[in-house]
């Protein structure tokens, strides 16, 4: 086989692992993203005792968070954007490779297959 032909086998190979890698990233990512939610029940206490009148805020200190909420939710969406982009490009990459790898397989000539059969020649 000339460096060519394995040259179409080895690089479709290697950029679908990192595709896979890539998509793993991108799901730990996406964990991480969720996980900021767990502090919910947390933050929902507190602005229940505010409305309970058991804890005092300032208006400064109310538009403060208010702000903060604006700022979380504007970053938590561009980052849910930037990975769906992201799944859609490794998609497609992948998709590519596949399509080359698919060519270099056809490319291999039959007698570099391996042979399956029942045959015991060791000639």
């Amino acid at each position: 086989m000339r460096l060519d032909r394995k040259l179409l086998l080895i690089a479709p190979t290697i950029v679908l692992v990192l595709v896979i890698a890539g998509i793993v990233y991108t799901a730990v990512q996406l964990h991480v993203l969720a996980s900021v939610g767990e502090t919910a029940k947390e933050r929902d206490a507190f602005i229940s005792s505010v409305e309970r009148g058991e804890k005092t805020l300032e208006p400064r200190q109310s538009l403060s968070l208010i702000r903060a909420g604006f700022d979380v939710e504007t970053k938590r969406t561009a980052a849910i954007v930037a990975s769906r982009d992201l799944l859609v490009a490794l998609a497609v990459i992948g998709f590519v490779s596949c399509v080359v790898l698919a060519i270099g397989v056809r490319g291999v000539p039959r007698t570099h297959w391996p042979r399956f059969g029942g045959s015991t020649n060791a000639g």
